[in-house]
């Protein structure tokens, strides 16, 4: 493992929202414009998880905008239209790669100061026309979009959803609004004005953040204008990791980029390609290695801890990236799948948070941009500001948690478990109870799945933007997306489609419907438990440079459609 130079990162506590992580190594590709297949771009890409976000993000780099530019256009768009994933309430990882200034990765808490930091250092448009867009989208006959109502209709959803504040926004009487409906929301349109003439810090420090605190207090919420106006960037190193002819780029704790190099750092050990898939045993072999490898590293991610709060696992990074770990990990690894949960040291419960979502950007220079964003669980904490539109993150949800083995802390999921801050909560009641080895701390950042990367191969002048949403889907599913395009040599489009597989905190395996019953079959005589996760949904964008032609996938799942020229 490497600590690169001249990558820097910084992160604080998460009140409202994550961090920003910009990551920018100093390579400049070139760019041939050739005939790359119809399905390619020769310029410059946008794969967000809705068409509308994607074709906006196009629209910015083709006014000349930034790379950040673009996806901070995306993002504000996917805030509106995927509500129940992210949002001005929630936080973003931004990993950021500049084609010709040098390598840094910069992280700001809070959704708005991030994209506002992003912005002072590698944006090229005005600020206010970054959001003209989506207040467009708002003031016009905007309309319920699909996946959205998929999530409003759903018995999972529903009943919570209508005995909250979010029933005066997604609700028609007792019915929540189908797709196509009308869907007015002045509020947040209203907002994006603000924020659009006045800048971000209308949010932490002006009326709108006065506003939406006077909105929440009255739902329980104890947060404070001193809260938000007391976010401020912090400079970390960041990973990066050899990965064959590819040097990977990802967040360090308190986010899940350790884990998810530890993850590609232990199966490249295993050579797979492939002609390892060509016939069934192999993929039978290559899925258990996969399966194998996942439960090791769910026996990892309880050390996820924000290393600025815990100064005892300072390096935590160093050892999930180190050679020693991965190779310890392929020599206990055998054709067998029926060991017990200490065998992998697994790490108990973590959060299967859901509310996330992720955009990928290459523009016209080779400058690149992976971005995650998220309220944590579908629409957050359900509490919602009428009067500005926002809808709250209970990211604080997640040190309740996650856990080493062996703890006897039992997290009580329910209705106050969503968190943000209510009394009686879930972060209330663990912060009495959980294990004294490291306790909560003011000022600490929750643990996160969100893994935006970015991959680069100097030599054959390629790249890979990738990143995903589906808490913890997300290290599985980019991981497998990853293998499928770099290793297996499936097109961009396969591998994200691909079926895939996870391992939950309990050792077993869960399969997407559609996964290989041959596969299934062949794991389960090898002696891998399996479960049947009623909510599996992964979702991954991402962008690839290879030589001259760029390539662009939006997940299917949820209905995504990237764009480029």
């Amino acid at each position: 493992m490497a600590q690169g130079r001249r990558v820097t990162a910084s992160m604080v506590l998460l009140g409202l929202g994550l961090a920003l992580a910009i990551i920018v190594p100093a390579v400049v590709l070139s760019r041939r414009h050739t005939s790359c297949g119809p399905q390619a771009f020769s310029r410059a890409a946008v794969a967000a998880d809705s068409k509308v976000c994607s074709d906006i993000g196009r629209a910015i780099l083709q006014q000349q905008g930034s790379p950040v530019d673009a996806t901070i256009a995306a993002l504000v768009c996917t805030g509106v239209v995927n509500p129940q994933s992210m949002g001005l309430g929630g936080g973003v990882i931004f990993t950021i790669y500049n084609a010709t200034t040098g390598a840094q990765w910069i992280g700001v808490p809070g959704e708005l100061r991030g994209y506002a930091e992003a912005h002072r250092r590698h944006g090229r448009l005005p600020w206010a026309q970054l959001f003209r867009p989506t207040i467009s989208l708002l003031r016009g006959d905007y309309r319920m979009p699909f996946i959205l109502s998929q999530f409003l209709q759903s018995d999972f959803l529903r009943p919570s959803l209508y005995k909250t504040s979010l029933r005066q926004l997604f609700f028609n009487g007792t019915e929540p609004l189908r797709a196509q409906d009308p869907f007015p929301w002045p509020a947040l349109a209203a907002t994006l004005e603000t924020v659009a003439t006045e800048g971000a810090e209308a949010f932490y420090t002006g009326t709108l953040g006065k506003t939406l605190l006077e909105d929440i207090a009255n739902q329980g919420s104890r947060l404070t204008l001193q809260d938000l106006a007391s976010f401020q960037p912090e400079v970390v190193d960041a990973l990066e990791m050899p990965l064959g002819d590819y040097t990977l780029y990802s967040p360090p704790p308190p986010a899940a980029g350790a884990i998810l190099s530890l993850v590609l750092n232990v199966l490249k050990g295993f050579n797979f390609s492939s002609e390892s898939v060509a016939r069934s045993e192999g993929r039978v072999n290559l899925y258990h290695h996969l399966v194998e490898t996942l439960k090791f590293a769910g026996g990892q991610r309880w050390r996820l801890w924000d290393p600025h709060s815990h100064l005892d696992i300072q390096n935590v990074s160093q050892d999930l990236l180190g050679e020693t770990l991965a190779q310890q990990i392929r020599q206990q690894i055998d054709a067998r799948g029926d060991h017990q949960l200490s065998h992998y040291s697994l790490a108990g419960t973590w959060s299967r948070q859901m509310g996330t979502s992720h955009v990928s950007v290459l523009g016209e220079d080779g400058s690149a941009v992976a971005a995650t964003s998220t309220i944590n669980m579908p629409f957050g904490a359900m509490l919602y500001s009428p009067r500005t539109g926002i809808l709250l993150n209970n990211e604080l949800l997640d040190l309740c948690w996650r856990r080493p083995l062996g703890s006897q802390v039992t997290p009580q999921p329910g209705e106050q478990a969503r968190g943000g801050g209510a009394s009686g909560g879930c972060w209330l009641q663990m912060r009495v109870q959980v294990t004294p080895t490291w306790p909560p701390v003011p000022g600490e950042r929750p643990p996160s799945s969100m893994v935006p990367s970015i991959l680069v191969n100097t030599a054959r002048g390629s790249k890979l933007v990738i990143g995903g949403a589906g808490g913890e889907l997300i290290i599985s599913a980019v991981a497998q997306a990853i293998i499928n395009k770099l290793w297996l040599d499936f097109d961009l489009r396969t591998a994200i489609a691909a079926p895939i597989l996870h391992v939950n905190s309990k050792g077993h395996v869960e399969y997407e419907p559609t996964f290989s019953q041959e596969v299934q079959k062949g794991l389960q005589a090898r002696g891998h438990n399996h479960t049947r996760n009623p909510f599996f949904l992964n979702v991954v964008q991402a962008v690839s440079q290879d030589g001259a032609c760029v390539y662009a996938a939006a997940d299917p799942r949820k209905g995504g459609e990237a764009s480029g020229y």
